[in-house]
């Protein structure tokens, strides 16, 4: 999930082997604290799962995703605001789509990357996005 570097082969495979079913673990243990009523570590263990199939930690923002067309400020920006605003209830995802309603300036300011703000709210335009009323 951290993407760190493996060098052995013998590791690589191991971490290969580990990353394709952690994701299944994580996801038979979590449909185990479902049935046994208990939501906290269902939670928990739903985010681990996302996590490990998303290679992408849940409190990391989702923009994590263009890592190549975006500068590292860019995310140590974003996810130091979402440190800063104190709602750890919610995932990242969601923390992410106030910059839907920016302007790409405000972003830019935000970013600390002012000639990047068109290009950051491009790639949160990419992010799929579904609004239900009842």
């Amino acid at each position: 999930i951290s993407k760190a570097k493996v060098n052995s082969f013998t590791l690589i495979s191991d971490t290969n082997y580990i990353a394709s079913n952690a994701g299944r673990v994580a996801r038979a243990l979590f449909e185990i604290c479902l049935k046994k009523g208990r939501a906290g570590a269902a939670l928990k263990l739903l985010r681990i799962a996302k996590s490990v199939d998303k290679r992408i930690w849940w409190f990391q923002s989702p923009l994590r995703q263009f890592e190549g067309e975006l500068q590292s400020n860019v995310f140590r920006a974003l996810e130091s605001r979402d440190r800063e605003s104190k709602t750890s209830e919610y995932d990242a995802y969601d923390k992410i789509l106030f910059l839907l309603d920016m302007q790409p300036g405000e972003i830019g300011q935000l970013c600390r990357w002012q000639k990047g703000g068109h290009k950051v709210k491009k790639l949160v335009q990419y992010l799929p996005f579904l609004e239900i009323y009842c």
